[in-house]
């Protein structure tokens, strides 16, 4: 590529490479072009992961990380990020085609903000749609609930600029989960955040992702932590990692929430939203996805029970179902 890239794309590669190609195109193919992605290799095997890299494309580069787990490979490919505007896609993730043209557009046009992010859609391990996440929030800043620990969205659907990726401090490796929360929190806390309620992501729901293989109370701890950091941060301007004494993490681990789990727990909370609105077949249509995903599991047929039943535009929820 003659011209520098304006935007570096992270993508942390671990041990799940099968969706990897599909998910490059993803980038490669968007309508942006001045780009570069930077695989980070988290699993050390970056020599294999050089033979993926497409041979005609100059575009993208991969890096092996400095260090050992997912804070350490984005912190790599920060320090390796040439351009003007980074953002984030996961290995088995999507990106929509014109999603790093729009954010591109909004930063140069609103230079107040530091970062614009968007809605996000999820998906089965084979792409089949599930439902979608926040595309219905008000566009708008941000800014104030990320002060007041609200995330509404991931990070994977930020566009940031690099230099105030950077004046953040990266990610903290003491986070083996929730790394992203945890610097969205600080992000916001020193620059301004815009939410465009449009589609930049697809989400893959599947069990070997980290989201799904990793105990559930331990996600749970890293995430409240985060919380709990912040409230430190602005009260005392400092938090307990900052001062070297975090809390200790839990030991063992309860079940994984398993990626068929969540699938049904989107459609069945997609289901009573299309009820409420009185879109009843598309609620009956959605409970009956969530009850093949998993077939056992009683609360969804029951839920699915009660979608037939009560009159739809009703104020029903699925908590009632159960």
């Amino acid at each position: 590529m003659s011209d520098a890239p304006i935007v570096s794309v992270l993508m942390p590669v671990a041990k799940v490479r099968h969706y990897l190609a599909i998910a490059m195109e993803s980038v490669l193919t968007q309508t942006f072009t001045a780009l570069e992605l930077i695989l980070i290799d988290d699993d050390g095997r970056v020599d294999e992961l050089r033979t993926m890299v497409p041979p005609k494309d100059p575009r993208v580069r991969a890096i092996p990380s400095k260090g050992k787990g997912i804070s350490d490979a984005l912190n790599s490919g920060i320090e390796a990020a040439t351009a003007k505007y980074i953002c984030r896609v996961d290995c088995d993730d999507l990106i929509p085609p014109d999603r790093i043209a729009k954010q591109v557009r909004f930063l140069e046009q609103h230079p107040e903000y530091a970062a614009v992010c968007g809605a996000m859609s999820t998906m089965t391990s084979a792409g089949q749609p599930v439902a979608d996440v926040n595309a219905r929030s008000t566009t708008g800043e941000i800014t104030s609930e990320l002060r007041n620990s609200i995330t509404r969205c991931s990070l994977c659907t930020y566009l940031l600029r690099t230099d105030s990726v950077r004046e953040t401090g990266g990610f903290r490796s003491w986070f083996i989960t929730a790394e992203d929360i945890d610097f969205a929190l600080r992000f916001g806390e020193r620059f301004r955040v815009y939410y465009e309620s449009m589609p930049t992501y697809w989400y893959r729901l599947h069990d070997a992702s980290i989201t799904h293989s990793q105990a559930s109370n331990a996600r749970a701890f890293f995430e409240e932590t985060a919380r709990l950091f912040q409230s430190q941060r602005l009260k005392t301007g400092r938090d307990d990692l900052e001062q070297g004494h975090p809390p200790l993490p839990p030991t063992g681990g309860a079940k994984p929430r398993g990626s068929a789990q969540a699938v049904q727990e989107l459609l069945i909370g997609q289901s009573w939203a299309r009820h409420r609105s009185g879109q009843k077949a598309q609620a009956l249509r959605l409970g009956w996805r969530a009850c093949l995903a998993k077939p056992t599991t009683l609360w969804t047929w029951r839920s699915l029970a009660a979608l037939a039943i009560k009159p739809a535009g009703k104020d029903a929820s699925a908590r009632a179902a159960k």
